[in-house]
């Protein structure tokens, strides 16, 4: 099974990367500029900016799913994830992929979730700082996935690091508001849910087990 992974070339995709191969995928490494890859057997790196529909196509040409470690940390304009999806979602449905795990924080309220007025003045307060730009982000490629019928999942994730036991659970629920999780659980469960799929058209959060 051929799988195309944008955001390849991050602390979360590159370990993504490596366990898809492991489990025997054929991987469709997209990433901006760096190539950390070398020589790897049943991987094909493709260097391509997400504001471009056509790297998009190209990329995305011959998978069967898309796994996206996308992220807006980092970036001066702080959108990548919902310019990201205006580009990836119409490619699939023309090419007629149904399947997508994507990753935001576990600060984004999902789109089935009705915001209480505390979140709201949250936002508000957060808007015009990276934070509150990147948890709108979030939010937003959401929405534009729950529009249409694809057989979408995005693991809503707290801080990531790199301690920390790798096991995970998944959960509709929120949990501590400072809690952390190892990056490793959060690739295995990018992984797992795109297999599973028991939480199609859903974000749940990632917690430690």
């Amino acid at each position: 099974m051929q799988i195309t992974i944008f955001g390849a070339s991050g602390k979360v995709g590159g370990r993504v990367v490596e366990l898809a191969l492991e489990r025997g995928y054929t991987v469709i490494a997209f990433v901006h500029s760096h190539d950390p890859f070398v020589g790897t057997p049943n991987l094909i790196v493709k260097k391509g900016n997400i504001y471009r529909g056509e790297d998009i196509e190209d990329a995305i040409k011959g998978s069967e799913a898309v796994v996206s470690c996308l992220g807006s940390w980092g970036t001066k304009k702080r959108n990548v994830l919902t310019s990201a999806m205006k580009n990836i979602i119409p490619t699939m449905q023309n090419q007629k992929i149904a399947r997508i795990v994507t990753l935001t924080g576990s600060g984004a309220n999902a789109p089935d979730h009705k915001a209480g007025v505390i979140y709201k003045l949250m936002m508000k307060l957060l808007a015009p700082f990276p934070a509150g730009k990147v948890f709108s982000d979030g939010e937003q490629h959401m929405r534009l996935l729950a529009e249409t019928d694809l057989q979408w999942t995005t693991l809503r994730s707290p801080v990531m690091n790199n301690f920390g036991k790798k096991d995970y659970r998944l959960s509709l629920k929120a949990g501590l508001p400072l809690a952390t999780i190892n990056r490793e659980a959060v690739a295995t469960a990018m992984l797992d849910e795109l297999e599973k799929a028991d939480f199609a058209q859903q974000a749940p959060i990632i917690h430690r087990s």
